[in-house]
């Protein structure tokens, strides 16, 4: 029997100095093993600048930016070999590769642990009875603090196992609108439209071949599967039989992973939350979150 249950985020590696953050951290390993290093900065046409905002934002590709990865591979229709055509094809599959670049982030991040000194805050206030549910993929509960791996859900996976999960949250796809000059008499009027309602039109129209419309699709294609199951049946089997009295939040900006939140709630009707909040957008993100998800009986620390 359990009486806290600590919910631990990103800022928790980042408070011990791992190298967890979006950018620069995630975001140099990306472009070194992309084909193009600048597909990511291509991707969305928001700043991104901490994690979850990388996770929101993989719900919302600019494709008027990243049908640049084409340029140079348009088909070559007076060649002998189909690669002369395809290459535009083969584009897709050489960029965006999230997952290899994630283990390699992960493996990186759980490298310096053994660089990182504890916390005494955090040694003071953790004790061998409290469970964990735990957004990272680092070891630094265990090996820092001595936690029982048994105490501990690694709910997106974690370091040596083939488990890792990264993305939008499920069913929250809407690409930025693609902007063509529909008209086609080169006056410059454009219409912004969805990106797959855009290149139904070309194709129709004859001013996509099959080369490039198959390209667009399968790039539409890999970027939505950038999106994330919550692993709730994961969480419940975890939790079973527990009883718990108090949830803190440590580390988590709590703008992304809402279905962890409302399963939580609704389990431990009667549980206390305490939110630590490490900045003013923290904060109002908590307030967003507690609301979202009816969460009534809650504190926010600071």
């Amino acid at each position: 029997m359990s009486k806290r249950l600590f919910i631990i985020g990103n800022g928790f590696d980042l408070s011990h100095n791992l190298p967890t953050r979006f950018n620069p951290d995630f975001k140099l390993i990306a472009k070194k093993n992309e084909q193009i290093s600048c597909f990511w900065d291509f991707y969305q046409s928001q700043e991104i600048d901490i994690w979850s905002d990388f996770e929101n934002l993989l719900a919302k590709p600019d494709f008027n930016e990243l049908d640049q990865i084409f340029e140079g591979y348009e088909p070559d229709y007076s060649s002998d070999y189909e690669r002369d055509r395809n290459a535009i094809i083969t584009q897709v599959d050489l960029n965006g590769n999230l997952i290899d670049s994630l283990y390699e982030f992960a493996i990186q991040a759980e490298q310096q642990i053994n660089k990182a000194a504890i916390i005494p805050s955090n040694f003071k206030l953790f004790n061998s009875k409290d469970l964990f549910v735990n957004f990272n993929y680092t070891h630094t509960l265990e090996n820092l603090y001595g936690i029982n791996a048994n105490r501990i859900l690694h709910v997106h996976g974690e370091v040596g196992q083939d488990n890792l999960i990264l993305g939008y949250p499920e069913g929250d796809f809407l690409p930025e609108k693609y902007f063509y000059d529909m008209s086609g008499d080169e006056r410059g009027a454009v219409q912004g439209i969805d990106i797959r309602e855009y290149i139904e039109y070309a194709r129709k129209n004859y001013i996509m071949d099959y080369y490039t419309y198959t390209a667009f699709e399968d790039l539409i294609n890999k970027v939505e599967s950038f999106d994330k199951v919550p692993q709730i049946k994961l969480l419940a089997d975890f939790l079973n039989n527990i009883e718990v009295e108090t949830i803190m939040v440590k580390g988590h900006s709590c703008a992304i992973d809402f279905p962890y939140f409302e399963y939580l709630n609704s389990y431990f009707r009667e549980a206390k939350w305490i939110f630590y909040a490490f900045d003013e957008n923290t904060k109002n993100n908590i307030k967003i979150l507690v609301n979202t998800t009816n969460i009534n009986n809650y504190n926010i620390v600071f």
